[in-house]
């Protein structure tokens, strides 16, 4: 990955509109953001958004950055923080400069972390714009937690048992709180490296640990594939191991298209009509966020 520079001298506003500063601070939150993403969080069309976005990297508060694509209409350019973005962010945060965790050598990584990133930022931008509707609402998501706990992994036969889930996500559903694992599979990864993470995330629930760090009585492991071949491959792998209760499978373009809290979801051992997250109640309002 590579991202372009010049050293042409721009107009840099002195005070940039609440607008550019959510999408400053969205990008800083997600790491890496493609027009229509932003568009979907502003609730902007895509040219507004585009227009926007180019602005803001003019004037040095985001990155652009080029990826190459091989599909037509898939945008070769994504949007990262920059230096100046860091330094708003800050301010916007009220926070010391040196809490905002950014590098120019953070946007300098590889294609394959850059797709699965934008991937997991779909699942996130779809629960931050779909779940009000059914009655969710995300009170927390954090991106690849590591997890390292003192009770013994039955993949490495030793301890601790490690998991890195590509996020983890705590919504409230009425007066319940779910307390969510993301998987998003791009396909990379082997049948049996998948294996071992539903042994991992089966010793993990057994063990008590989380109930104790997390104060959840319970999880699911929200699996999120491209395509549905793959998503039916993953629950046959999942019924094999036992963890057909845990495991809550959806195609990526489902979450996208339909919405997360919509009857997208299928666990592994069941091949009867999709289900929802939770029973939607009445129709509630609130804002997006990130």
């Amino acid at each position: 990955m590579s991202e372009p520079g010049g050293d042409a001298k721009v107009r840099r506003p002195s005070h940039p509109s609440p607008l550019a500063i959510s999408i400053v601070t969205s990008v800083y939150s997600c790491r890496f953001l493609t027009t229509p993403q932003v568009a979907r969080i502003i609730s902007r069309d895509e040219r507004t958004t585009q227009s926007i976005l180019t602005r803001l990297a003019s004037a040095g508060y985001l990155a652009a950055v080029w990826r190459p694509v091989a599909e037509p209409g898939v945008p070769d350019t994504v949007y990262a923080l920059a230096q100046r973005g860091a330094d708003l962010v800050a301010s916007h945060l009220d926070v010391d400069r040196g809490r905002i965790r950014w590098k120019k050598y953070h946007n300098l990584v590889g294609l394959p972390f850059v797709e699965h990133r934008l991937a997991v930022n779909d699942v996130r931008i779809a629960f931050a714009t779909n779940t009000a509707s059914s009655g969710l609402a995300v009170e927390g998501w954090w991106y690849e937690l590591p997890i390292k706990e003192d009770i013994y992994d039955p993949v490495e036969k030793g301890f601790p048992l490690s998991l890195r889930p590509d996020a983890y996500i705590r919504c409230l559903a009425g007066p319940r709180r779910l307390h969510l694992f993301l998987e998003v599979d791009l396909g990379t990864e082997t049948h049996l490296r998948f294996a071992h993470k539903i042994i991992r995330y089966l010793a993990y629930k057994k063990s008590g640990w989380f109930r104790l760090r997390w104060g959840g009585r319970s999880f699911r492991v929200l699996t999120v594939a491209t395509t549905a071949t793959r998503t039916r491959a993953l629950r046959r792998i999942t019924q094999q191991y036992g963890g057909e209760r845990m495991f809550w499978f959806a195609t990526l373009e489902d979450i996208t298209r339909r919405g997360i809290g919509e009857a997208v979801w299928q666990l592994a051992g069941d091949d009867g009509p999709r289900a929802r997250l939770i029973e939607p109640p009445g129709p509630v309002g609130g804002p997006a966020r990130l």
